[in-house]
């Protein structure tokens, strides 16, 4: 029994790790919230991606941190009524506090 316990939580411990390796950083130009999910605009090597992820409250200017995510090609959002050329949905965003 304290093996398997052990196991489960060096399998946690692996997967915050692996988690935090993979995030990605990025500052937010727009976010429209719906009752669903937050839309993000940010901008990645010089071009606009848009990202939906679980609510959260974002301004423009906040960094955030967020993993790789899925993306879906040629997106239309039914809450915003809009066409999205992709959409990367990810599993959590993470507001960066200012030093």
């Amino acid at each position: 029994m304290k093996f398997i316990s052990r196991l489960l939580c060096g399998l946690a411990l692996f997967s915050s790790l692996v988690s935090a390796a993979l995030a990605v950083e990025a500052t937010v130009v727009k976010a429209d919230n719906t009752l669903s999910y937050t839309f993000i605009e940010i901008e990645r090597d010089g071009k606009p991606l848009w990202l939906a992820s679980d609510v959260v409250v974002l301004k423009p200017g906040d960094r955030i941190s967020f993993d790789e995510g899925f993306i879906m090609m040629n997106f239309f959002s039914n809450d915003l009524q809009r066409s999205f050329p992709n959409m990367t949905f990810v599993e959590k965003v993470k507001v960066i506090p200012e030093k």
